[in-house]
């Protein structure tokens, strides 16, 4: 494809042009008209010219047009170890890939507590200052989506029990089940469950998971094993996760699962502190294989999410349903990885992938 020459502005014709298709026809994908009937693959050429020729739609014109603010919002918790958290920066990513090349902007909408949330939420869908929101770390009893429901569109991440809800998620339970298949299949029969608070959906399918694998093994579930957690996913939760089972056992478990990478290293900055040393004494296994989980001491065995594609399932979601489209599927699972560093005790030299799981080799 010939480049538009320096200081050209590209304008909608070119990407007409490029994608074969009618000026029209470009509009439409770029406006999501329901009404228009634009083929799946007609509508992909049209965004591959508009991501090829960087072409950016005019936000004023057309929401002088549609009354849209073409602005989406993710909704996050400003408490540092959330706004460190390597899946916000990678699902913000994904979110990115997902609206800007259509013309969307993202705002993050953040709050410190879970009454700020909820006032933060009531003041977008009074003032309307974003077209849709996307919200996280659904919990029993949330108020969130019916305070949303038929007022502003809305994606859940996560699993939230609702049939008319719009979900993206992993499959967590099943998720937790290999990873703690994999421990016992190491030999640990004591394996502890590292985790934030059980209202989380998240957390609790993880457990749901973990639980699974030992019973169906023939290992008994002891909930003293299950060291819960008040607040976010952190490395100072995983520090008391393991304070927690140390103050309950003389003799500590042989491998621990933690809901969370943070919580992961928590959970082995706290054991190498009290002599303990991983994986020979304590096995250690995260969730997300954030971007650190390969450089800790030892690396981090982890199971992998693919923020970035939850964040383009959602972000896509959200602008369908915004523009009154219809979404297939309602509830979108992207499969998990199990990603087998040295903190399991399973280290391989050698890198491979085969039946949801792959094996790191040693980082230089």
């Amino acid at each position: 494809m010939q480049k538009q020459r320096r200081g050209r502005k590209v304008t909608i014709r070119d990407v007409a042009k490029v994608a074969g298709v009618s000026i029209s026809t470009v509009s439409a994908v770029l406006n999501h008209r329901s009404h228009a009937r634009v083929a799946e693959e007609t509508r992909q050429r049209i965004m591959e010219a508009v991501r090829r020729l960087g072409y950016h739609p005019k936000r004023s014109a057309r929401s002088l047009r549609t009354g849209l603010t073409y602005t989406v919002g993710i909704v996050v918790p400003l408490v540092p170890d959330a706004m460190l958290s390597p899946f916000f920066s990678e699902f913000v990513r994904g979110i990115l890939k997902a609206v800007k090349p259509q013309g969307w902007m993202v705002t993050i909408l953040g709050f410190q507590d879970w009454q700020e949330e909820m006032a933060l939420l009531r003041t977008v869908v009074e003032q309307r200052s974003v077209d849709g929101v996307l919200i996280f770390d659904p919990r029993r009893n949330d108020p969130r989506p019916s305070l949303l429901k038929g007022r502003l569109p809305f994606v859940v991440v996560g699993r939230y029990e609702d049939p008319e809800a719009i979900t993206v998620d992993n499959d967590n339970v099943q998720a937790a089940k290999m990873a703690t298949q994999h421990l016992i299949g190491l030999g640990h029969r004591r394996i502890a469950f590292a985790c934030v608070s059980l209202d989380f959906a998240t957390a609790e399918d993880r457990l749901t998971g973990y639980r699974m694998a030992l019973e169906e093994a023939g290992i008994g579930f002891d909930r003293k094993l299950v060291a819960e957690v008040k607040g976010y996913y952190s490395v100072e939760a995983g520090v008391q996760a393991f304070l927690q089972l140390r103050d309950r056992f003389a003799e500590l478990p042989t491998a621990v699962l933690a809901v969370d990478d943070a919580v992961a290293l928590g959970v082995m900055q706290a054991a190498q502190q009290h002599g303990l040393k991983v994986p020979d004494d304590i096995a250690v296994v995260g969730f997300n294989d954030a971007p650190f989980s390969c450089h800790t001491d030892p690396p981090l065995t982890t199971v992998r999410i693919f923020a970035e594609t939850l964040a383009i399932h959602a972000g896509d979601a959200l602008l369908r349903l915004i523009q009154g489209e219809p979404v297939v599927p309602q509830r979108f699972v992207v499969p998990t990885q199990l990603v087998v560093r040295a903190s399991c005790g399973a280290m391989k030299q050698q890198s491979f992938s085969q039946g949801g799981m792959s094996y790191a080799p040693l980082a230089p």
